[in-house]
């Protein structure tokens, strides 16, 4: 006998749910849960299967489906409007005459409890991360974003870094609102369609979804609604590039309380199709790339992940070829983009609050990030250079 949880807000379904579990020969009542956070306490037992719903209960919002689902329990919405569970990410929704389905409507599940994800929309998201010590993932992220923008195709950069964002103070935007945050706070309250109200443009092809403005502000968003942002982004752009912390630590344990800071970086690398890795181009900074990447593929062992060394100079003493010859001997990854060090054109950029190919057109690094965008953002990713979406 399999468990259920019911969570139904007061709904006149429920009487009805409580004869069907007593005389059900599959399904068996678990738990009558008086709110919300009886509802998430009650999922992390790890006991039961699916929690019958009622979505338009007080505090039932799109972060609450993310942890039950997360927590190995398939949210069944019972009576309710579809608009509200579609808004939400409830992906079955039964009459109380249906319940007898209830079976057929589980979802199949991975080798770790949890329900598989469905990719939503046709865009691609393009996760940019590199490890501590500043190897430059917003400059590589806005200049990849940048130059796919340039060849005409319609393109979303979101600064989803939780220790801070920096997106906005590089291009000059001084807007307080943070992109992210409204977007966040109206998906979880069912509005993700909302998302592209909340992006900044900054020419025809390119918009920024801005981030945080303090580091303090990482708490308000929640894990389910920043998976809708991310899903929304992929209905409004060809390609949604996603600026990301940098820690990768994950929690030893998922408890119904709180929110985990770094969530944000590994949920946008767990939904990313391709993720460039982003290390400097000196002794310290190969060496946290290095580690970082056996810390990434050990937590992504499928990922897709293309390896990008950033600031090359000659003072170095290295040549790109020998560069790359390490990184390949110690990761199994060669890179697939040297990018120079031009700190001229990067503060002409920043100064300015312009995009590098504005401020220096003539640069070498604006030159490699448009050899990066032709060689691989476009055809790796698999858009093509006439693609454009609704930026």
């Amino acid at each position: 006998m399999r468990e259920v949880l019911i969570a139904a807000g007061g709904a006149g379904w429920e009487s009805a749910a409580l004869t069907f579990l007593e005389s059900s020969r599959d399904f068996t009542l678990a738990r009558r849960c008086v709110d919300v956070a009886d509802l998430l306490a009650a999922a992390q037992t790890g006991d039961a299967v699916a929690a019958l719903i009622s979505p338009d209960a007080p505090g039932f919002d799109a972060d609450t489906v993310y942890r039950l689902v997360r927590a190995g329990v398939h949210p069944v919405a019972v009576e309710a409007d579809s608009a509200r569970c579609t808004a939400l990410g409830i992906a079955t929704r039964l009459e109380v005459g249906e319940l007898d389905a209830l079976a057929g409507h589980l979802p199949r599940r991975s080798s770790t409890g949890v329900e598989e994800d469905v990719a939503h929309g046709k865009g691609r998201l393009v996760a940019v991360w590199g490890p501590t010590g500043a190897p430059g993932r917003s400059t590589v992220a806005l200049g990849i974003a940048a130059a796919c923008a340039e060849r005409g195709i319609g393109t979303i950069l979101a600064d989803a870094d939780p220790y801070g964002g920096t997106i906005a103070q590089m291009l000059g935007v001084l807007d307080e609102v943070s992109g992210l945050l409204a977007a966040s706070r109206a998906a979880n309250n069912g509005r993700a369609a909302e998302t592209a109200e909340h992006l900044y443009g900054i020419n025809g092809s390119l918009s920024i979804l801005t981030g945080l403005p303090r580091p303090d502000l990482w708490a308000q968003v929640r894990a389910g609604a920043a998976e809708l942002v991310l899903q929304q982004l992929r209905h409004d752009a060809a390609i949604s590039v996603i600026d990301c912390g940098f820690c990768l630590e994950q929690p030893e344990s998922f408890d119904s309380g709180a929110p985990r800071r770094n969530q944000l970086t590994l949920q946008s690398l767990e939904a990313a199709d391709d993720v460039i890795a982003v290390g400097r181009a000196d002794p310290v900074g190969l060496a946290r790339l290095v580690r970082g990447l056996h810390d990434l593929e050990a937590l992504m062992p499928s990922a897709e992940i293309a390896v990008v060394i950033n600031m090359t100079r000659q003072t170095i003493g290295w040549s790109d070829t020998e560069i790359g010859a390490t990184v390949e001997r110690l990761t199994g990854r060669r890179p697939v983009a040297f990018l120079p060090l031009d700190q001229a054109a990067v503060d002409a950029a920043l100064i300015g609050g312009r995009l590098l190919s504005e401020a220096s057109p003539d640069s070498r690094l604006t030159k490699s990030f448009a050899r990066l965008a032709r060689e691989w953002a476009t055809e790796h990713a698999g858009v093509g250079s006439a693609s454009s979406a609704g930026t």
